[in-house]
């Protein structure tokens, strides 16, 4: 197997030539955010990542997105769609479902390699981790409401997400909640 250099791993790295920007390319600084340690938080709560889960592969929702809301909405902020950075939906597509689907056909696939599929799970994180932090950097900054406020932006923010996603606005309000 030939390696271009660029794609070497001898020297312990892949890219080279790394953007300059960092919502292009979240330094380990970025990512552990507020953002990241909000959707560790709301995500480790009895029943939301069922609910989340359910929303992601019933409805194609994405985790993210709703965590980067819900997020906003405790910071006293609106969410739309320009809180997605041009390179998200990219990173999304080529870094984050592909290890998705990987993980998850090793699940039925390749029951012997349970190692390996933690490995992988653990990669996908990561790259779950880096999503966030382009959320983050894209939305820096708060602004603080009253908690009956943040709760009212919290369901205003999954109105909109709901319509960005295209997918029924009530499936989105349970998670309120959580917010």
């Amino acid at each position: 197997m030939s390696e271009s250099k660029d794609d070497s791993i001898i020297g312990g790295h892949f890219a080279t030539n790394p953007p300059a920007s960092p919502l292009e390319n979240p330094s380990r600084d970025h990512l552990d955010s507020p953002l990241w340690r909000y959707a560790c938080q709301v995500y480790s709560q009895q029943g939301v990542e069922a609910t989340l889960l359910k929303l992601q592969d019933d409805h194609g929702a994405d985790i993210n997105l709703i965590l980067q809301a819900l997020w906003l909405a405790n910071e006293g902020r609106s969410w739309t769609k320009d809180c997605i950075p041009a390179n998200y939906e990219k990173w999304m597509i080529e870094q984050v479902l592909p290890l998705r689907r990987v993980r998850r056909s090793m699940k039925t696939d390749w029951v012997g390699y349970e190692d390996f599929r933690q490995q992988v799970k653990k990669l996908e994180l990561k790259a779950e981790q880096y999503a966030l932090a382009m959320l983050y950097l894209n939305t820096e900054g708060s602004a603080t409401e009253s908690a009956a406020e943040k709760v009212s932006l919290a369901g205003q923010n999954m109105r909109t997400l709901a319509e960005y996603l295209a997918i029924e606005n009530t499936l989105l309000q349970d998670i309120v909640p959580y917010a």
